[in-house]
């Protein structure tokens, strides 16, 4: 079995196929992560959201509706299924800025990223 460091350019690919995403349209959400204290530092990606499909790349896009910034460890109990995406949210350990409201909308497309995130579980390795 092949393994994968977390949020690594290779993980987010896997991610992406695992999501069924693959190219979105135009009018993809698009949704700016940003993890922090990681093993390697800061680490940026990126969420295309369309109905459906999910993309994730790294790096930063300017064009991003929303940020959503949280610590590394944060992240990889939500990635371990440890902690919901919502409990932390609602605990204060996702910082946002700009309009989250299409957050709420895209609830149900971002739903393929539960299984996804399911099965890279024991594909992923910390760092």
């Amino acid at each position: 079995m092949q393994v994968f460091p977390f949020l690594s350019p290779a993980w987010l690919e896997r991610l992406t196929t695992a999501a069924g995403g693959g190219a979105v349209g135009p009018g993809a959400a698009v949704v700016q992560l940003v993890v922090r204290g990681g093993p390697d530092g800061e680490v940026a990606f990126v969420l295309e959201v369309d109905p459906g499909r999910v993309r994730a790349r790294p790096g930063r896009d300017p064009e991003a509706g929303v940020t959503l910034s949280l610590a590394w460890e944060t992240a990889w109990r939500i990635n371990r299924g440890e902690l919901s995406a919502p409990e932390a949210f609602r605990a204060g350990l996702v910082k946002v800025r700009g309009d989250a409201a299409p957050l709420v909308e895209l609830a149900a497309t971002l739903s393929p990223l539960g299984p996804a995130a399911a099965t890279l579980r024991e594909e992923t390795v910390d760092a």
